[in-house]
This record gives C-alpha cells, structure tokens and sequence, in this order.
C-alpha cells in the first residue's frame, strides 16, 4: 500500500528577506504586521494564507466596480491584484489620465472599503494580453533598450511611477486610517490602507538587476508596501532576497499552435509536484527554451499570482474551460504546497478602445497571437460584466476551506507518498499527497484532468500515514476514487469540546457557531461512503466511534450530533455548490442558493431561474423580500435540518427573446492568413468585414429595459464577428462553443434609435484554427441559433 512517512517540518528561516519600506524585514515587521518566512507569509505575528483574484479597474466600467468586488469577496477573496497599464494612463506622450475608469486610486480605495486587501502590478511592462505589453506606442518606437536599465529608459519610467506613488499615496498596508478613511475602519475594522504588495516588471527571466533598479525606483517615489513581488515562471532569474517570487499555471494555453487536443504544458498542473515553475507560460514571448527538470527549493514559501481561473481565445487557438479545469488545478496548487492562491484572472474585462488605436495583443503588434479587440472575458469565474459562473462557485468550496484552516495550512508542507506517477503520462498511479504538521494534516486526491485525456476511476484504495506517535489508514474500509474527483480530506482535527476528527472521507467546508455550539460543515466525496472516526475523551465511551452507518449514500443534508456543543453539517456536492456562508438573520448562517452577495450589510439573493429553492441554517421562521420586490416566497417543506422556502419571478422578467434579421449573406469566410513570428492564423482585417455576414436586432423600450444588467446572450456558430451601435464597436467575439454576451446597459439609447447589427464570417473547417474536436464544424458554417436579453435582478432578503 503506497504511504506517506509524515514528520515534523523543518525549523524556518526568517529575516533574510528585504521587505517593507525601508527594505528590512523588522522594518516590515514594526510597521506593517506582514511579512514572509521561508515556509509561508505572516501578518500581525501569526501565519497568512491569501487568496488572490485578478480584476483590472481600467477594464470595466467604474459603475461595476463595487458589485464585481461584493462578488470577488462573497466567493472567497481576500485580495484583489490588479495591472497598471502604462498605455492606459499615458496613451499620448505627457497627457496622464486617472478619473473615470483609469481612477487607480478610487478602485483601491474602494478594496479597502469593502475589506479587501491590494497588489498593485505596476509593471511598467504588465503583459496582460495588452499592446505593447501596456507600453504606450510613443515608448515602444523610441530608439532604446526597453526594459532594461538604460538610463533613457528609466528616464520615462520615472514619471510614470511617479504618478503610481501619487495615486498610491497612504493607501499601503501600516498606513494609518485618517480622514475619509475613517469610516472604512469602522466597517472593516481595519485601521491600515489595504495595499500589502507591489509587484514590478512581469515575465522578465534574464534581468535581476533590472527588477531591483525598478524596486528602488518605486521605493524612492514613496511606494511602501510590506511585501515586493515578481513572476518567476520561465527559470526566472530574481535579485535574491529582494522580491517573493510568484508563480502560476493555466489549464490551457491560448498561446500554443493550433494543434488539435490539449496544451500538453498544462499537463503537469494536474499532478502534485515541489516543482513550482512552468516554462510553458509565456513561452511564445521567449528567444531562449528552459526545462523545468528540477525543483524549487529556495528559502521562499510557494505564492501564484496566475492560476488560470480560465483561458481567453486568441484567434488561432480558441479551447473551451469547463469549471472543474479550474478547480481541480486550484487544489492541486494547494496539495503541493501553496501557501498564497493568485487567480488570473477572476473577474474578466473589456479591453476597451484607446484615443489613438486598439489596446489589445496582436500579430500588427509584434505578438504571434491575435486576441479579440475589446472582448477580455477570459471564461473567468465572473465573467466580462460580473457572469457568475460554476467555476466561481467551485472555487468557493475550497476557499471557505481556506478560511476556516488556512492559517494552519500555510504552515504545513507537502509531502509526496511513497509511489508517485511514473510521468506526465501516468494515469494508473493515484496522485495524492499530504500537508502536515506531523501530526494534523489534511489528505489532497486529484483524480481530474481535462476531458481530453480524462482520468478512469480507481479501485480499492486507501491511504497509509505514518504519523509522529502512529500510523492511520484513510479510509478505515477501500473505496473506489470515481473518475473526476478531485477532494481534500483531514485528519486529526481539533472539533472542539476535547473531540478530535481521526479521519473522515468528507470534506470540510466551514464551522459556524449555533446556540446549540460549533457545527463543522462537511461535503461528500462524490459517491464516496462518508465515514467519521471521531477520537472522544477517556470518560465518553471510548478512545473513538466512527459513524459511517448514520450517513448512507443518498441521504440529504444530515445534522449529527457529535457530543454536547459539537455537531456535523453532511451536504451532498450539488447542495455544496450552492452553498454561502453569511451573516443573516441575526446570525451566522449556512444558506443554500444559486446566488448570493452581500451588499452594504444587505443579503441578496442574484435570481437567475424563474423559480429556485432557499435553503436556511440554522433554520429561521420566514424569509421575505422588500416590499414591490418580484418576487413571490412561499414556505417549503424543510430539507433535513435547513428550512426552506421557494422564491420565483415571472419568467418574463428574467429574459426576452428577440428576433433577429439577416441583413447581407456572407460573401465567404475570412480570408486565410498567417503571420507573427511564429505563422498563426490572422484575425480578419477591419476592411475585411465588408465582406461578413451582417445581421441586425431591432429592440423595444420593453425589450430593454432601463437599469444595469441587460445582457445580450448570442448562441451561435461561426468564426469572427463584430458587434455594432451606430457604428460604434462594443464587442467581439471569436467563436468556440460559448454564448456571445454582450452588456447593453451603458448603450440603451442609442440601441433603442439605431438597433444593433452584427458583421460575422463563416467557420472555415480548412484554417488553421483550433476548437475542441467535439463541436468543430466540417462545413463552411455560420447560423445564429439564438438571441435573448438576460434582465438579471437582484432582490433583498431578511428572515426571521
């Protein structure tokens, strides 16, 4: 039987890294309360554990921006990372911008409001699928050695990071609270600016005198956080001691030829590994290739900053995402030994339109792909304009794990079982590992890759951990591992009231306090037996109990009574995904819905289906909506120990299906192209689209409503089309099996005058473009199956 030999870690370092404002880590320790060890990051002298989403302010529409971040915390963030894009800012030479959408500042200030933590990226090369890397046209056709420490170079750098450190200016973590922050403070009880770390340059793997020059740049014009960060992927060389590095790892990889099947690199995500680099990322980028043959074992603990919470289509190369892609890499990251989870991204965006050109990647720029010119969506788990999708709720799961023990976590490392996959090919081998203390620790099993080359199930499996003191057997009887499932499993867990939780083959999801006393909240392993052994004391019966017989597959939720004060919430995984944790009703609560935020103190329910049910724990009496609300509630039949109520809308005011007219037939596909360095497929040229497809959609004031959230949902098959008001360019999309969304809200007038048309082209089954093999055309095709306006609401909530 394959085990894991499980002792105490290794004493820590400490103080070699050079943080904080003036580069010292007591610096950062007196100040700021945050700071990094060689195992994981501290704050206020106890172990951190941050979960990190992407969300770029300057590609949304600053009216979005405090929803997009109620949703990014109620799925589990604590911080928001965000890109500075120079081109943004500076598009035309000396001309600075900072209102509106390019208000760095207010979107800042709004994470602190909301309590969420910041990491500015602030570049000044971010990447990010932008032009020219965010570099403003008028740098990238200067005459000088781009980011390096040429001293022309510098010489516009320095304006620009001066502008940052302005905007930034007391907003850094140990900042004292003052002013108009005051009142921030009393809602999040935090007295200190939300900024916890800056990260310069990305992707930069051959210059590490070139990161430092740029830190202390930053530093001198007043940028002071705790914590200084750089990616590392790529064999990145970093000044040593002076930046954390950070690592990532996508699902898929737009990036890639357009060879059929899945982005081999992103294999290696699926297993549990101490490798931390990927040298797939970026790698188009790259004039050298490195292996990633080795691991990382540098004094730093493994922090990402981008893990794929999806993949964007570039024009050459367009795979689909589905949410367990997400997910299971997300635990695999943490089962290896991730200490500090970064999405990239969480929250997708719009490119939008500059002054002077288009602001995304493209081949007429130098890069070998072609992205879509406003579309950012990134499958993301909120989408473009705050979709929430079931990769969203997937990730919540483990993030309200990450909330109940990830101060513990952060502390243990991984480690390997005895038998490891043989390679990146082995699908027999049951990849697993644990995290421990020695003597606590939880069990991480990921049997899930994408369905391409999906995993089979295993059979009769059990997990031996050799422990400081003895041994234990996980389960206490085999079980089968079901294809697909991917979970994490504790053991030794302190219950409360001297009960210790020997093993169980649930997963915990989060405690909450009841009058009754603590309940532990646990959710099945697919169609995995769920066995409790629970250790009680001496005087109770017994040195322990398992309770599997008390929680046959099939039931519904289960409320097991542990010992006076201790109890066990049992919810399957379809409740488990619709499962929030909040305060209502007076008290802390499970609920169970389809979606929740809360916003300004207030619980609302996001109504997406004409009708759900609501699930409340501890139960209340009544659940009700302001009055004039919509919505209808009635009292269902309690489900186990959750009261429940049914709340439904007219399904008229959910959704409107509109017509749609072809205008023009296409006069063909788009023409076949290649170019950038590496011969891609081209993207159709603005003069090309003469010859597309044009449809048009005609609404009524009915139709479309006034008010946020009226969103256009395209279900089509083609290859390339544009959107159009008046002439206008407000979306883009480049066909790979999703719905086309489209935000009509912020163009209601002009839609209600002008109408919407669409310039679409045909797939053409010889270019060489790849989609999943499953939905490829295999004749020149273009049909649009479905338009309809998608008026999402949102109503209050109270209970009694």
């Amino acid at each position: 039987m394959p085990h894991v030999s499980l002792r105490r870690p290794a004493p820590l370092l400490s103080g070699h890294l050079r943080m904080g404002a003036n580069g010292t880590q007591s610096d950062a320790t007196h100040r700021h309360g945050i700071n990094a060890n060689s195992r994981h990051l501290t704050r206020d002298g106890g172990a951190w554990f941050p979960i990190m989403g992407e969300y770029h302010y300057s590609r949304q529409d600053p009216a979005r921006w405090k929803t997009g971040l109620e949703r990014m915390k109620q799925g589990g963030i604590t911080v928001v990372s965000t890109y500075v894009f120079w081109h943004h800012h500076e598009e035309q030479h000396g001309q600075f911008r900072w209102s509106g959408k390019y208000n760095l500042r207010a979107f800042v200030e709004l994470c602190a409001e909301l309590g969420l933590d910041a990491v500015v990226r602030i570049g000044p090369w971010v990447h990010g699928e932008a032009r020219n890397g965010g570099f403003p046209d008028w740098l990238q056709e200067l005459p000088i050695n781009h980011r390096s420490d040429d001293p022309e170079y510098l010489r516009h750098v320095r304006p620009f990071f001066a502008q940052i450190a302005q905007q930034l200016k007391g907003l850094y973590n140990g900042d004292r609270a003052s002013g108009s922050s005051a009142e921030r403070t009393k809602r999040t009880g935090k007295s200190t600016g939300p900024i916890v770390a800056i990260q310069v340059e990305n992707e930069l793997y051959d210059q590490p005198e070139h990161i430092l020059t740029l830190k202390r740049l930053a530093t001198s014009l007043g940028m002071t956080p705790p914590l200084w960060t750089a990616t590392a992927w790529g064999g990145a060389q970093l000044p040593a001691g002076e930046v954390l590095p950070l690592y990532g790892g996508y699902p898929e990889a737009f990036w890639e030829d357009a060879h059929p099947g899945w982005a081999r690199g992103s294999r290696k995500h699926y297993f549990f590994s101490n490798i931390r680099d990927d040298h797939s990322i970026g790698a188009d980028l790259r004039s050298t290739a490195v292996t990633d043959d080795e691991s990382n074992d540098a004094p730093y603990p493994y922090a990402t900053c981008e893990l794929g919470g999806g993949m964007p289509s570039a024009y050459h190369r367009r795979p689909i995402i589905p949410a367990q892609d997400v997910a299971a890499l997300a635990l695999s990251k943490i089962g290896s030994g991730s200490t500090w989870q970064g999405y990239y991204m969480y929250h997708g965006g719009s490119q939008g339109m500059g002054e002077k050109s288009t602001l995304q990647e493209s081949q007429a720029t130098g890069y070998p792909n072609d992205l879509p010119v406003i579309s950012y969506d990134f499958q993301a788990p909120l989408g473009e304009y705050g979709q929430i999708r079931e990769s969203y709720h997937r990730l919540r799961l483990q993030h309200l794990l990450l909330a109940e023990v990830g101060a513990q976590l952060a502390t243990m490392p991984m480690t390997l079982p005895s038998v490891v996959p043989a390679g990146l090919d082995d699908t027999h081998t049951v990849r697993w590992a644990v995290r421990s203390d020695g003597h606590s620790g939880f069990i991480f099993v990921n049997n899930y890759q994408p369905s391409t080359d999906a995993l089979p199930a295993h059979d009769d499996v059990q997990f031996r951990l050799a422990l400081d003191g003895g041994g234990l057997t996980v389960p206490s009887l085999p079980v089968t591992i079901p294809a697909g499932a991917h979970f994490i499993w504790p053991f030794n867990l302190p219950l409360g009231q001297d009960l210790t939780l020997l093993s169980a083959t649930a997963q915990l999801i989060t405690s909450l306090p009841t009058d009754a006393g603590i309940c532990h909240v646990f959710s099945r392993t697919s169609s995995i037996p769920a066995e409790f052994v629970v250790q009680f004391p001496a005087d109770d019966g017994g040195p322990h109990r398992t309770l599997c017989p008390e929680v046959p597959l099939g039931s519904g939720p289960v409320l097991i009574p542990l010992a006076e004060g201790v109890s066990v919430l049992l919810v399957d995984e379809a409740a488990s995904l619709r499962l929030w944790k909040a305060d209502f009703a007076g008290a802390p609560r499970i609920v169970l819905a389809d979606s929740l935020v809360v916003s300004d103190g207030e619980l609302l329910l996001d109504i997406s289906t004409s009708e759900q049910l609501i699930g409340v724990f501890p139960p209340i009496t009544q659940l009700h909506t302001a009055v004039g609300s919509l919505a209808d509630i009635s009292r269902a039949p309690n489900l186990g120990p959750f009261s429940m109520f049914s709340v439904s809308v007219p399904a008229a005011a959910l959704e409107t299906t509109l017509a749609v007219r072809l205008e023009k037939a296409a006069v063909g596909p788009a023409p076949i192209r290649a170019g950038g360095a590496h011969q891609r497929a081209c993207a159709p040229l603005d003069g090309d689209y003469a010859d597309a497809a044009r449809y048009v959609i005609a609404f009524t004031p009915e139709e479309l409503a006034s008010g946020p959230d009226q969103l256009l949902r395209i279900t089509w098959t083609g290859d390339a089309a544009r959107a159009y008001v008046h002439g206008q360019l407000i979306s883009d999309n480049y066909w790979n099996g999703l719905p086309w969304d489209i935000d009509l809200s912020a163009h209601r007038e002009a839609i209600l005058r002008h109408g919407l048309s669409i310039q679409a082209f045909p797939f053409n089954p010889d270019a060489a473009i790849y989609v999943a093999e499953s939905i490829r055309p295999r004749t020149t095709t273009l049909e649009i199956h479905d338009a309809r306006i998608l008026h999402r609401q949102n109503i209050q909530l109270s209970g009694g």
